[in-house]
């Protein structure tokens, strides 16, 4: 090994010396190091020294002896750490691995923290459905009723509701099944008729839950219906409108209600409600509420495949009035309005085949209520005929 010729650059505390402070050598013999600069100097033997590794990046290399406590000396260049003088001092070398691995451990913090740095926001993105159910569980069940009642509240000032007795009785009978089947009581759900022409339906938080005349009129039997109404109950208890909201707060917010301090999320929530009206949820809303739904048509014994021939009829209908209205677009716009409920959950082709690839192979026994349906269908058109 080469050894300096001059020894190792190096820098050396004591009051003696000119401001405290002063560049200078350092030489190594067999017994000891010595540190000169100019008409300054110190001898320290080996016996005794003691060495750390400190700075930046832990790049250098402090020396110090019991016997010159008022002198502190570094060097830069760590190939001091191998010269053979200092190899054979066995106190020496421990010390030096165990500054090794304290650098070692602090790279390894360092390479930690820039990974959490970088992988944190990929992580969060990777994760925000969690996120947002989470956050969303510490959303008290009663403000999402107020919160549902004060948007029902500015909707029913301006849309004609069916509230008579019998409409409330008929819709109930045909309703009740499939809400009994509904596993958590977080929820006392209000169903409501709104005289609307538009194909559609739509839930807000707390339990409130809107069907179109339009789409009562539409339907061909009580499956189809509460196919509908089952998906919308899934948008219900999965809390997908409140997690709409939560999904633009700040990171903030969300840490602070993870932590258990709601107030800031419950504020934004509190003043979106114009927003839960015929809001769009995301594709992975919509097969969650899908899946959902068909769990709960399921159990209440409600034949299933009464949503997929809904989406099919819709679908058959926007393609008709495509062809009808011909290529513009203007008007293509207007006329796929008509079917609200394709535009706040867009159906595709895709989308109905999973729906059939979730439904059980074996076929009921499923609850007869189209007489119950049929009823309902006799007082709906009534309504809308006045």
């Amino acid at each position: 090994m080469t050894l300096p010729v001059n020894g190792y650059a190096a820098h050396a505390f004591h009051e003696q010396l000119p401001k405290g402070k002063a560049s200078g050598n350092l030489k190594v013999s067999d017994s000891a190091i010595e540190f000169v600069s100019g008409e300054y100097s110190v001898r320290m033997p080996l016996r005794g020294l003691q060495l750390n590794m400190g700075g930046a990046r832990q790049r250098l290399v402090f020396l110090s002896h019991p016997d010159f406590a008022d002198w502190s000396i570094y060097t830069s260049d760590q190939r001091l750490l191998k010269h053979p003088a200092l190899q054979m001092q066995t106190s020496v070398q421990q010390q030096v691995k165990r500054s090794q691995r304290v650098r070692h451990l602090n790279w390894a913090v360092l390479i930690l923290v820039l990974s959490l740095l970088v992988l944190a926001p990929v992580m969060l993105v990777m994760q925000w459905g969690a996120v947002t159910a989470s956050v969303a569980e510490q959303v008290p069940a009663e403000w999402e009723e107020q919160l549902g009642e004060s948007t029902f509240a500015q909707y029913r000032a301006e849309h004609p509701l069916l509230e008579s007795k019998d409409s409330q009785e008929a819709l109930h009978l045909l309703t009740d099944p499939l809400i009994s089947a509904i596993e958590s009581d977080r929820y006392q759900y209000k169903l409501f008729i709104v005289n609307n022409s538009e194909l559609n339906a739509f839930a807000l938080p707390g339990g409130y839950i809107v069907i179109n005349s339009g789409l009562i009129l539409a339907a061909d039997n009580a499956s189809e219906v509460l196919g509908v109404l089952a998906h919308e109950l899934a948008h219900v208890n999965e809390q997908h409108g409140i997690r709409n909201v939560i999904s633009t707060a700040g990171s903030l917010v969300l840490v602070q209600a993870v932590l258990g301090d709601a107030s800031g999320l419950l504020a934004i929530i509190a003043n979106s409600a114009p927003l839960f009206i015929n809001q769009g949820y995301s594709r992975a809303f919509e097969t969650e509420a899908d899946t959902e739904g068909l769990k709960l048509l399921q159990r209440a014994q409600v034949d299933p495949k009464g949503l997929i021939q809904f989406f099919e009829k819709l679908l058959a209908k926007e393609q008709e009035q495509r062809v009808l209205l011909g290529e513009d677009e203007d008007i293509q716009e207007l006329a796929e309005s008509a079917l609200g409920f394709l535009s706040s959950h867009p159906a595709t082709q895709d989308r109905i085949d999973r729906l059939s690839e979730q439904i059980d192979i074996h076929d009921g026994p499923y609850l007869n209520l189209d007489e119950e349906f049929e009823a309902l269908q006799r007082i709906v058109k009534a309504f809308v005929s006045e």
